[in-house]
């Protein structure tokens, strides 16, 4: 039989039955220890940690689709006040006078308001003055003499008041003449762009 000269027990098992079962379960059980502590120490939170980070991808994919629906909002806003602003400047060049042909408009406008009204047109003149604050339209004004009857006058101002430009009447009186009907004086103002 060959001899064992390192004495070494064979693979086999003979070995293990000479290591006491205690030993064998204290070992086990430090096995087991260890890993509960891994398990406690470094498993768990790496899994509580993945589990913050997906409740926390989920809240930062909840405000970008907050933060998106708010920008598409600011688009809509933001659309409807150009469309809004290009409406009001449309508005602006209907209801004012361009400043090459503010005077003449101006007076076509009160001589044929007053033709039709049956007032007869005295003297007029007229003055520009710009707008405190607003470099983009300044005002004119035009004081007018105008002969009349009371309906005359009412229908003038009627007339005035429904023209397509926006026309202010700033001042009115009137006067009874000897000769008959009214002695009217006005002044009349209006806005004119870039002037």
């Amino acid at each position: 039989m060959p001899s064992n000269s390192d004495n070494r027990p064979r693979v086999g098992g003979a070995w293990l039955r000479k290591v006491p079962r205690n030993r064998v379960v204290g070992a086990l059980a430090a096995v087991a220890v260890c890993e509960l502590a891994f398990w406690f120490l470094a498993v768990r939170p790496l899994a509580d940690q993945e589990l913050e980070q997906q409740q926390l991808l989920a809240s930062l994919a909840q405000q970008v689709q907050q933060r998106q629906a708010s920008v598409e909002r600011l688009r809509a806003a933001s659309a409807a006040i150009h469309e809004a602003q290009g409406e009001g400047d449309e508005l602006l060049d209907e209801l004012t006078f361009d400043r090459q042909t503010t005077f003449s408009e101006l007076l076509t406008e009160l001589g044929r308001a007053a033709k039709e009204a049956g007032v007869e047109v005295r003297e007029t003149n007229y003055q520009s003055d710009t707008i405190d604050g607003n470099e983009r339209y300044g005002m004119v004004s035009i004081s007018a003499n105008f002969r009349g009857e009371y309906e005359n006058l009412v229908k003038l101002l009627n007339l005035l008041d429904h023209s397509e430009k926006f026309l202010i009447v700033e001042r009115l009186g009137a006067a009874p003449r000897e000769e008959g009907g009214l002695q009217i004086t006005m002044r009349v103002d209006a806005f004119v762009r870039n002037l």
